[in-house]
C-alpha cells in the first residue's frame, strides 16, 4: 500500500499547482452532493453504454460482467461525491491503475471516460441551471485530471515495477533504454521530414 500511496503523491505532485484538484473544489462538490448523486443512474447507463458501443472497450468485458462492473461505477461515484477527496482516496486511484493492467484497460480508453465524467456533470449541471454550474464544471474537470495523472502513473509504473519483477530490469534502466529507443526513432522522423 505504501507504494500506491507514493505513486499517488508523485503523480498529483507532477501537475503543475494551477491544475491541480483544491481543496476548494472538494468543498463545492460536496455543497453539491445531493444533486449529484441524483445523477448516479443516469451516469451509470450513459457510461456502460458508451463503452459498450465502442469494439475496443466493449472487447475489455466478460459476458454478463456489466451489472457487476455499473455497481462498482456507482459505488466509485458515490465516494467521488461523499468524499473525502484526500490522499486515502487518491491512493485508491492509484490501485485503480493496476486493475486496468489487469483488465487491459489501455490509458486512452480510461482519459477519454475520466472527460466523459466532467462533461456529464457539465451537461448536467447546466441542464439543471445551478447557480454554481461553471465552478462545479470546473472542479470535476480539475478532478477527472487529477484521477487521469494518478491513473496513467499508477499504470505506467505497475508495468514497469511487473517488468522488473519478471525480466529483472531495473525501473531506471528500463526509463533510460526507452528514452534512447525515441531518440532514435525522433531521430528517423526528423530524417524522413515527418
Amino acid at each position: 500500500m505504501t507504494q500506491m500511496v507514493e505513486i499517488a503523491k508523485e503523480a498529483l505532485e507532477q501537475m503543475p499547482p494551477e491544475t491541480r484538484f483544491r481543496p476548494e473544489d472538494a468543498a463545492l462538490i460536496a455543497r453539491h452532493k445531493e444533486v449529484l448523486l441524483s445523477w448516479t443512474d443516469e451516469l451509470v447507463k450513459a457510461f456502460y453504454d458508451s463503452l459498450f458501443a465502442h469494439p475496443p472497450t466493449r472487447k475489455v468485458f466478460r459476458e454478463g460482467e456489466r451489472p457487476e462492473r455499473e455497481k462498482t461505477l456507482a459505488n466509485w461515484w458515490r465516494r467521488t461525491v461523499e468524499g473525502p477527496l484526500d490522499a486515502g482516496y487518491f491512493t485508491w486511484m492509484a490501485k485503480v491503475g493496476l486493475v486496468h493492467v489487469v483488465r487491459k484497460v489501455e490509458n486512452p480508453m480510461m482519459l477519454a471516460m475520466a472527460s466523459f465524467v466532467a462533461e456529464f456533470v457539465e451537461r448536467k449541471s447546466h441542464d439543471a441551471k445551478l447557480p454554481e454550474a461553471d465552478p462545479l464544471t470546473e472542479a470535476f474537470y480539475r478532478l477527472s485530471m487529477a484521477v487521469g495523472a494518478v491513473i496513467t502513473h499508477g499504470y505506467d509504473r505497475y508495468r514497469a515495477l511487473a517488468l522488473y519483477n519478471v525480466a529483472g530490469m531495473e525501473p531506471a534502466l528500463l526509463d533510460r533504454l526507452t528514452e534512447e529507443e525515441a531518440k532514435g526513432m525522433l531521430e528517423a522522423l526528423r530524417k524522413e521530414g515527418s
